[in-house]
């Protein structure tokens, strides 16, 4: 019987390869199947993680407001709602960015409407970009064929496929990615990946077209990555230009076509990038459109630049991670400085730090830098293996770092404060409106009407019982501690809302609305607020009667009877008051709990009845906010930066043994002038 090996050294002389480089391909090929293998196990494994995880944030009610406008229109449609209404935003949901596919996705709720089914549905896209990525970067190795021994080409290309695989499972921001709530970008960048790779490998299969329509119906966002994708393939050769240019051309025509019909006016260009278009201090109009801001960007290059180098750093860290060489790579170059420039150039810098908004630069740059480290292997095989093995090692140690972060940075609310909000669900009819803390409202956004509170507000009354969920303490909140105990003072005393649950630092209200009243007005700020909505750790809240005789008691504990209370005010002169009575002496504080300064003690003696008691409060230093996790060495990130106002917070201290009952808590500007 005839060894195919010689017939294939034959077939490889004839076709004008070397019998080394064939010998080489085959070693390969069989190598990178073992690869393939490998990775298949690893990404069903991470699949497998991530959807656990989904479970997790589902059940611990880490899902904001983000992901109540995509939840409450999947739930809508699921429910037979085909013109989804965005209650959060006061618009029909099309008019978001664009994402049709949600419709059909709505088929998903035959199954079951559970917030879960969307998580679980963003974890198969992301994995599955990112097997679409891996096979693609298996491509790209099989097609090298260098110089020199067999053997050693064949274990070259089984390292740079392995570390290719590394940069996708080993990157932390793909966990990251996947944690902040849903996205339909997510969705959307498996669609462009799968073009991207059948792009690569048969320009002329028609089957590039469904992706890239998928790609399009999936949003205004996704269209931009679309459009750069077909950049990408008139830049990469010959081969690819025709099909690339119809691609760019046609993500064009559907993204002026989106902004025609205002279906992209999620996207808010005006609060995003309208300060590119002006000059500086000016404000922006309230309609502002894509052609004046790119003229804004040529007319002042030196503000696009300094903006992002003042982001510097961020872009280091969402590009090292899945291998900065990548944007070397005519494949992933445009693709990188898309994604670099639009989430870096945005007025709110939360867009550059690594999140979903940059997922893209996660799946796709590792085909870019395997794409390099082929290149640098055809000329400097050391090189290249070397190069290899330090970027596999940087991705691990970014993974290092920033993987113990994952549970605190997105798990907010505690085990007790979730087994509450999930009583709450239990208890809320499914046709009554919600309004939410904005930390927690995703869960709650199964239903008609769902709002977010985050501050001051004015919310639309729909139906005849509304619940409002407020959680000072618990959730990633916009909304200062202060404001929130306000809003739950307010909703106990003049609204007579009914408190039906209260416990770890979660308090539920159901509400009949008067028949007049059409809109539920909260304000921008609170000075004075019921001491037993903070109560403290030697504390306990005292309901007897009607609301105005509620307080916090003293319960007989050597601490705080009341603390927790934050104002988040600009520095200067503040008037603190607490309204108490006490039969033993205690003490009055004000702490800057932003610096950890206390600011105001006064010593009470045993009071005769009711007695307000107050002084001046200096707080015209501003301290720096406590510093957020940013890494270690040469793993670290720019992260978003919290309020620059101090928080100020009065407390009430009890030496135990005595009855101490607290009315109010109030903070005044001197003169009278509520705190910023």
């Amino acid at each position: 019987m005839t060894s195919p090996v010689p017939v294939a050294l034959d077939v490889g002389e004839r076709r004008g390869r070397s019998p080394a480089s064939v010998l080489s391909a085959i070693a390969g090929r069989s190598g990178l199947a073992r690869v393939r293998r490998i990775g298949t196990v690893l990404l069903a494994a991470q699949l497998a993680a991530l959807v656990v995880w989904s479970f997790v944030r589902a059940g611990r009610f880490a899902l904001t407001f983000d992901f109540s406008i995509y939840y409450q229109a999947w739930w809508l449609i699921a429910h037979g709602h085909l013109i989804p209404f965005d209650s959060v935003f006061g618009r029909p949901f099309w008019q978001n960015h664009g994402e049709f596919l949600m419709w059909p996705f709505g088929l998903f709720g035959l199954i079951s409407t559970s917030p879960v089914v969307l998580l679980v549905i963003q974890a198969v896209a992301l994995v599955g970009a990112e097997w679409v990525s891996f096979r693609w970067v298996c491509d790209v190795v099989e097609e090298h064929s260098g110089q020199g021994p067999a053997a050693k080409q064949a274990r070259l290309k089984i390292l740079i496929a392995s570390v290719g695989l590394m940069l996708l499972v080993a990157n932390p921001w793909v966990y990251w990615s996947d944690s902040f709530d849903f996205h339909f970008e997510v969705v959307g960048i498996f669609f462009v990946v799968l073009a991207g790779r059948d792009l690569f490998r048969a320009p002329q299969r028609h089957r590039v077209w469904v992706w890239v329509a998928l790609a399009l119906l999936s949003g205004d966002v996704v269209t931009t990555y679309a459009v750069a994708l077909g950049l990408s393939a008139v830049l990469a050769g010959q081969q690819w230009r025709r099909q690339g240019a119809i691609i760019l051309v046609a993500g064009i025509a559907w993204a002026i076509l989106l902004t025609v019909f205002g279906a992209n006016r999620g996207s808010d260009l005006v609060s995003g990038y309208g300060y590119l278009a002006l000059a500086a201090g000016v404000a922006a109009p309230a309609q502002l459109g894509l052609t004046e801001i790119l003229k804004g960007i040529l007319l002042h290059p030196g503000r696009v630049l300094q903006v992002l180098w003042s982001r510097r750093l961020d872009v280091y860290a969402i590009t090292l991670p899945s291998g900065l060489i990548g944007i070397f790579s005519r494949w992933a170059a445009v693709v990188a400085a898309l994604v670099i420039v639009e989430s870096g150039l945005n007025h709110l810098s939360g867009f550059i730090a690594p999140s979903s908004q940059d997922l893209l630069l996660f799946v796709l740059l590792p085909v870019g830098t395997v794409h390099v480290l082929v290149r640098v292997c055809r000329r400097h095989r050391r090189w290249a293996a070397g190069l290899a093995v330090a970027l596999a090692l940087n991705t691990v140690g970014w993974s290092i770092v920033w993987m113990p972060q994952l549970v605190p940075q997105w798990i907010r609310v505690s085990s007790p404060a979730a087994s509450a909000l999930a009583s709450v669900r239990e208890k809320v009819p499914g046709a009554d409106e919600v309004v939410a803390s904005q930390g927690i409202a995703g869960n709650f956004a199964g239903r008609r009407w769902i709002y977010d509170y985050s501050g001051a507000a004015r919310f639309p009354l729909h139906t005849k019982t509304v619940w409002i969920v407020v959680a000072p303490s618990q959730g990633i909140e916009l909304a200062s501690t202060s404001e929130a105990d306000a809003l739950i003072e307010e909703l106990a005393g003049p609204l007579h809302a009914e408190l039906v649950v209260h416990r770890a630092g979660i308090w539920a209200f159901r509400w009949s609305p008067p028949p007049h009243m059409r809109h539920l007005t909260v304000p921008a700020s609170y000075p004075t607020i019921a001491s037993w909505t903070t109560v403290g750790a030697a504390g306990a809240m005292l309901r007897a009667g009607p609301e105005a005789d509620w307080r916090a008691v003293a319960t007989g504990r050597k601490g705080y009877v009341v603390s927790g209370d934050y104002w988040a005010v600009p520095g200067g002169v503040y008037e603190a008051t607490a309204v108490l009575s006490s039969t033993v002496p205690v003490n009055v504080e004000v702490w800057n709990e932003t610096g950890d300064v206390m600011l105001f003690r006064r010593s009470v003696p045993p009071t005769n009845g009711q007695e307000a008691i107050g002084g001046l409060v200096n707080d015209t230093r501003v301290y720096p906010p406590r510093p957020v996790y940013s890494g270690v060495g040469p793993f670290r990130i720019l992260p978003t930066s919290p309020t620059r106002n101090n928080r100020l917070e009065i407390r009430v201290w009890s030496p135990g043994g005595g009855a101490v009952s607290v009315a109010s808590l109030e903070l005044q500007r001197a003169g009278n002038n509520p705190p910023g």
